[in-house]
């Protein structure tokens, strides 16, 4: 009998083992990881303002900066973080900020600003993005002005799939239109497992007020 019981209590102390290292690193990937990525979001974002430009690929203008490179901050429905907004959409540019598709309109710019952040699992600027309600307010910083734009579109209510270009138009939804108004596109991943679903929503500007 004592022989038996010396295996179950090693298996017992392995499982408790693998059961608390498995906590751990489910909270550390919800939690411990998104309070490390919004604490250095909101320097770089601060910093940013504080001396606008600092970036040494930062030119002065979106169309001109380099990839990479700090454009402006935005900040989102129910968050008072300024998150850093990047020319460019690869992973350097998603990590602690949001990216801009450089084929989009600049900040503030007539036709659509797109932007690309990433949720769930990864302390994410759009981590929120499924609670954000119509008329809510988003807000765009630049070295030039504060935009503010106003969600015509819950992304909760769209989801579209990797390769729907047609949210990044001048025009959403209607290839070819000239536009007339300046909108903002937010695109995230919808699903915590990684599928080619995304969450998409659409904000008109509404407010422009210069530096």
């Amino acid at each position: 009998m004592r022989s038996l019981r010396w295996p179950f209590r090693v298996a017992t102390v392995l499982v408790v083992a693998l059961a608390v290292t498995a906590s751990a690193v489910i909270w550390w990937q919800f939690w411990g990881k998104g309070a490390q990525t919004q604490r250095r979001a909101a320097a770089e974002g601060s910093a940013f303002i504080s001396s606008c430009g600092f970036d040494p690929g930062f030119s002065g203008t979106a169309e001109t900066a380099a990839d990479g490179a700090v454009i402006g901050v935005v900040t989102l429905p129910g968050s008072d973080i300024a998150w850093p907004i990047r020319a460019g959409v690869d992973d350097a540019s998603l990590d602690g900020g949001v990216g801009w598709y450089r084929q989009t309109a600049p900040p503030g710019g007539i036709g659509n600003m797109a932007l690309v952040g990433r949720r769930l699992a990864s302390g994410g600027a759009f981590d929120g993005i499924l609670t954000w309600n119509t008329g809510e307010i988003i807000t765009v910083e630049t070295c030039f002005a504060t935009y503010t734009y106003t969600i015509k579109a819950a992304p909760r209510d769209l989801t579209v799939q990797l390769d729907d270009a047609w949210v990044l138009d001048p025009v959403p939804g209607r290839p070819g239109t000239m536009p007339t108004n300046a909108w903002l596109t937010l695109i995230a991943n919808q699903d915590i497992a990684p599928t080619t679903d995304r969450a998409v929503g659409f904000a008109e500007l509404t407010a422009a007020t210069p530096r």
